[in-house]
């Protein structure tokens, strides 16, 4: 099963309520098979997996994203063309960090085939 567009987008706006992502994972698995019919009841890994790295994508602090998509500070900053600042900035902590925006994090985990765990 893989993610649509539109479960992308709910699933996303569901992350915010969770903050253990294995949780989350195994929720969201066991309700879009339960929505789907799913007979058998066999809960495909790497839609678990997908769904997971969704979780990580909307909650992960964005240091630990990029270490999740394999980027230094330096890379991501090269590779999306963002100023170098402005990814310090959202790898920051304390008062002086800054929020990098979902669709953002989104965008760069489709870019980088993060979310297809098939790859």
């Amino acid at each position: 099963m893989k993610l649509t567009d539109k479960q992308i987008r709910i699933y996303l706006g569901e992350a915010a309520e969770y903050t253990d992502r294995d949780a989350f994972a195994s929720d969201i698995a066991v309700s879009a098979y339960g929505a789907a019919g799913d007979a058998d009841g066999d809960i495909d890994p790497v839609f678990v997996e997908q769904v997971a790295r969704l979780w990580d994508v909307a909650r992960l602090p964005f240091r630990e994203l990029l270490a999740a998509f394999g980027l230094s500070q330096t890379a991501c900053s090269q590779r999306f063309c963002v100023p170098l600042k402005t990814v310090q900035n959202w790898c920051g902590t304390g008062g002086e960090a800054r929020a990098c925006s979902v669709y953002i994090r989104l965008m760069m985990a489709e870019l980088l085939g993060y979310l297809d765990t098939r790859a």
